[in-house]
């Protein structure tokens, strides 16, 4: 798949399994007692045949790294599900751009990943009779009910019937802060930044004092990137700075007073906007924020442009695939402290996208038994561990330490990684620590998440499915981008503080009047 726009493969497997494997896609079943009775007569019972692999189509997010021709852990995949797979994996990078373009032309692969979860494009293609509702086949998939929770299975039904239409793809919780240099705070004899202006004086000192020591003003403090098409770079997974503001980026969590409203009337709101500009009027923050795309805020930072960027507990292990020295670079820290001393994590459900199944697939039953057998720990531990004596030695499940030779971990990135998980998280749990295999990075990993778990005060938030708040791009999409357009105008300076209230009292609210009650009325019944 490198330097490619698509990789399309398809392997052949073989249709016979060891007698040690449990059958793809079945329950967990203790097989003992029965494999060790031996039959009454002198003769013995023709085993089964075994039925063919499964041909499933699958249109699937893969990091770059991974070269899906000739890959064994595919192969491996194959044999265990019993499918034939066909797997086109555009970069991550343009992922959403080529979802859009696949989803237009009507020829749809059997298995579909939306990285958005159920969000406006999935209700779109399920209006537009393009993905199967699932409901009826469900509760026959006895891990998919297992391991994905009532509360994600409620979070991913459709707000305009109901019904589901997406598979959701499990997840590890994620404690969004930051990741920032480390190198350069130990240069500049500085801490990491736990409050607004701790963070200001960081922000600072990146930008001014030569923190990579070149002599030369080419570093900033911060930048931000996008996922989506359309959306403001500033509300991706930002939460570890509107902390500092008391300003929620997600549905579900209430303001300062205790009551719910949209996020354009909460008290931290303009409080948020106004810093992003000092930040940009005081040239700290790096100029292309707003037209970076996914990971080119990662990819900058790695090449010493910026110090700091959003980022969840795993980042900085997980970033030793673009950078072998990233453990000993950066660290993971907390969200910021409000003023008054309290850092809010509000974590939504653990999930990360999901697997839609094409209306006119003729495999659904068998695509369904393949994302069950993906719900399982076989399946999650091959997906991120990858084969033994291949990528890695030995393995600890319990605590997740992994012996692998330098070759091994150069061969993994090339095979698989979390991105390519059908699952991500089995009872909550990942398999492993993602690029922490050593215990040094093992032991690293886990005192930087102690710490800042310590510091922060987690916030449990619902999945929202009130539609009239959650369609808001489709039922006024010129209404939303005219209000995305005016809160970067003003964090550029283009428009005045009053000229932005102006517009939210007078166009953004009354447009947003009738959503906002839909909005408040269910989180009230729903006494969250």
């Amino acid at each position: 798949m490198k330097g490619s726009v698509k990789t399309l493969v398809s392997s052949s497997v073989s249709i016979a399994l060891l007698s040690s494997i449990v059958v793809a896609c079945s329950p967990n079943t203790d097989n003992k007692e029965a494999a060790n009775t031996k039959p009454t007569t002198g003769t013995t019972a023709p085993t089964p045949a075994k039925a063919a692999p499964a041909a499933i189509k699958m249109f699937n997010r893969v990091n770059a790294a991974v070269v899906v021709e000739n890959n064994p852990v595919i192969a491996e995949v194959e044999k265990l599900a019993n499918v034939k797979l066909s797997v086109e994996a555009p970069p991550i990078n343009n992922y959403v751009d080529k979802l859009q373009v696949l989803m237009a032309s009507g020829d749809l692969p059997d298995l579909i990943y939306n990285w958005g979860g159920a969000d406006a494009n999935m209700e779109k293609w399920a209006q537009n009779d393009l993905i199967a509702p699932l409901d009826d086949k469900i509760k026959n998939y006895p891990n998919l009910t297992k391991n994905i929770t009532k509360e994600m299975w409620d979070g991913v039904k459709s707000v305009n019937d109901g019904k589901t239409y997406i598979i959701p793809r499990t997840n590890i919780v994620n404690h969004w802060g930051y990741m920032i240099n480390q190198q350069w705070l130990n240069k500049l004899n500085l801490k990491a930044p736990t409050t607004l202006d701790e963070f200001t004086n960081v922000c600072k000192a990146f930008t001014h004092n030569d923190p990579d020591g070149n002599g030369k003003p080419d570093t900033y403090c911060l930048s931000f990137s996008s996922p989506t098409l359309g959306a403001n770079t500033i509300w991706n997974a930002s939460n570890f700075l509107t902390s500092a503001f008391d300003l929620p980026i997600v549905n579900g969590a209430k303001d300062t007073d205790g009551t719910y409203k949209i996020r354009e009337k909460m008290s931290g709101y303009i409080p948020y906007l106004t810093y992003l500009k000092q930040l940009n009027d005081e040239k700290l923050i790096d100029p292309e924020f707003l037209i970076n795309k996914i990971y080119v805020d990662q990819e900058k930072m790695n090449q010493n442009r910026v110090g700091i960027i959003y980022a969840h507990q795993y980042a900085v292990m997980a970033n030793l695939a673009k950078d072998k020295e990233s453990d000993k670079k950066y660290t993971y820290q907390a969200v910021l402290k409000n003023s008054k001393g309290v850092a809010s994590d509000w974590v939504t459900p653990a999930t990360w996208g999901g697997w839609m199944i094409a209306k006119n697939s003729k495999n659904i039953d068998s695509v369904l038994k393949f994302l069950d057998w993906g719900n399982t720990t076989e399946a999650n531990t091959l997906f991120q561990l990858g084969i033994k004596g291949v990528t890695y030695d030995n393995y600890d499940p319990a605590t997740k330490n992994i012996t692998r030779t330098p070759d091994q971990a150069t061969k993994l990135a090339s095979v698989t990684s979390t991105y390519m998980t059908l699952a991500n998280a089995i009872d909550g749990n990942a398999a492993i620590i993602e690029g922490a295999d050593t215990l040094d990075r093992l032991n690293a990993y886990k005192s930087q998440l102690d710490d800042a778990l310590k510091q922060m005060n987690v916030i449990n938030v619902p999945a929202v499915r009130s539609p009239k708040i959650l369609n808001l791009n489709s039922t006024i999409p010129d209404m939303v981008k005219k209000k995305d357009d005016q809160e970067l105008k003003y964090i550029l300076g283009s428009i005045t503080l009053q000229q932005f209230k102006d517009f939210l009292e007078k166009e953004w609210n009354p447009a947003t009047a009738d959503a906002e009650k839909e909005y408040v009325d269910y989180m009230n019944k729903a006494g969250k």
